[in-house]
């Protein structure tokens, strides 16, 4: 409940948790339509929160997703919530026990690696 106070005052512009320019591989698994595409990517502009991958696929915002982190046996959900070209914004996802410990595992490691997560 604290955190939702902090994001509802957080100034225009600034970002919850900071942003790494790390590149990392992953895997992105979406199911459209009863279709589904895997696709090998990198991701970017990595936080706590989410991040960008890039791949040439026709994702809309609202999308959701799996992504792996190929390096770290990872997998966690994610919602697109923008794009631009070849660029894919997502939002992680949590809302289940057991994606909320693959995400806390994430930011573990992403701690681990990169030191303080929050801006």
């Amino acid at each position: 409940m604290a955190n939702d106070a902090r994001i509802a005052t957080m100034p225009p512009g600034t970002r919850r948790w900071r942003r790494f320019e790390i590149t990392l591989p992953v895997r992105v698994t979406v199911d459209k339509f009863r279709q589904v595409n895997v696709i090998s990517s990198r991701g970017a502009k990595v936080n706590a929160g989410g991040l960008v991958f890039f791949a040439d696929t026709d994702l809309e915002i609202g999308d959701e997703a799996e992504i792996a982190f190929t390096d770290h046996s990872l997998t966690v959900r994610a919602v697109v919530r923008n794009r631009g070209g070849n660029q894919h914004g997502v939002k992680f996802l949590a809302t289940s026990a057991d994606e909320a410990e693959q995400l806390a595992l994430f930011r573990q490691v992403l701690s681990s690696k990169m030191g303080r997560l929050d801006a």
